[in-house]
């Protein structure tokens, strides 16, 4: 955080193109733009049209009529991702061989395979390499975490964690989140992911999973309804739920020796990170404590932070906090949910789905 501010009034900015440039490449666009590190550059999308209006809406200069053409651009030094999960690998490699930096949003990948074909490349390359988990820079998970580290929640055994909306019930045969060989687990991996990350950011590695995954109420292939229970490394359980069915939902419970904590944000305001600590309320309760109290969160913008930060690390002025191998750690839960459910609840380990 504190590189970051430091570097508010730099003039040589860090020049990004995005990629893939649907509704979630105009969120971080936003995003990037509310800092002053990073100058949008280019762009790229199969579509001229599609091209033309994110210029014209971001102020970017100019655009790339392939992937081929924006990474042979020197000017460059990094992209943004954020195209269709199964999409990922290819693009993610190409760009680290072509010598960019790489932001991709979560997941990292679809399947374990590729995934661990990029983190091949990433070592293989040594690019700078960011994976848009942003969620645990959200105040309540970064105060959480805080508690947790000075002591002041005591020792954890027990955490829930919920995020749900209603997009599966949105979907349709032309998007590609309805086939189940694009987006394994549907909710599980586009939503209950950030908890993946979310609870091993907090309580460290998870160890195995049994989950449960139901497709409801949803015409998509992809399950809508899913329940996971985490054993932590620590000995800790956890739950992590996540629907495609209902309005939206997004908390965090942590229960420990001295106190509890609730963490609540609303859904509705997610897109904009500027903004989404006045939607959200972390509130604790101490032993024997008869009532509530309200936790203060400071201010924070998950996208605009971890753009920044991933601009900032390809001048060598920043570390990566969520990268290749936090970010398989998150996949592996999920695929080990998905096994689980398969064979009816099993608890499934997550050792060897990591490489």
């Amino acid at each position: 955080m504190t590189e970051i501010a430091a570097a508010s009034d730099r003039t040589d900015h860090v020049r990004l193109a995005p990629v893939g440039l649907g509704r979630w490449a105009a969120v971080l666009a936003r995003g990037a733009m509310r800092g002053d590190v990073i100058e949008l550059a280019s762009c790229f999308t199969r579509s001229p049209e599609r091209r033309a209006a994110f210029c014209e809406e971001f102020g970017i200069p100019r655009s790339a009529a392939s992937y081929d053409e924006l990474l042979a651009d020197e000017t460059i030094e990094g992209v943004i991702i954020t195209t269709p999960n199964d999409t990922h690998a290819d693009l993610v490699i190409a760009a680290l061989d072509a010598g960019k930096a790489v932001y991709v949003d979560k997941p990292i990948a679809h399947t374990l395979d590729d995934a661990l074909a990029i983190r091949a490349a990433v070592e293989r390359t040594g690019q700078v390499f960011a994976v848009g988990h942003s969620a645990r820079r959200l105040a309540g998970s970064r105060v959480m975490r805080r508690w947790i580290e000075d002591g002041a929640l005591g020792a954890v055994s027990l955490a829930e964690a919920n995020f749900s909306n209603e997009r599966g019930l949105e979907l349709t045969p032309q998007t590609w989140r309805w086939y189940a060989d694009k987006s394994p687990g549907g909710t599980l991996i586009q939503l209950g992911v950030h908890h993946a990350d979310n609870l091993q950011y907090l309580l460290g590695p998870v160890a195995q999973v049994s989950a449960h995954a139901r497709r409801l109420h949803t015409a998509a292939e992809v399950p809508d309804a899913v329940m996971c229970i985490l054993e932590f490394r620590s000995g800790a359980l956890g739950y992590l739920g996540c629907g495609w069915a209902s309005p939206g939902i997004y908390q965090i419970r942590l229960q420990g020796t001295r106190q509890n904590l609730l963490y609540d944000l609303d859904f509705t305001h997610w897109d904009a990170s500027d903004q989404a600590d006045d939607w959200s309320t972390l509130v604790s309760q101490a032993y024997r404590q008869p009532e509530r109290s309200e936790v203060a969160l400071p201010r924070t913008d998950m996208f605009r932070e971890q753009l920044d930060e991933f601009a900032l690390a390809i001048r060598g002025e920043a570390k990566v906090e969520v990268g290749v191998d936090e970010a398989i750690r998150a996949l592996a839960v999920v695929h080990a949910a998905l096994e689980s459910s398969r064979r009816d609840g099993v608890a499934v380990a997550l050792a060897p789905l990591l490489g």
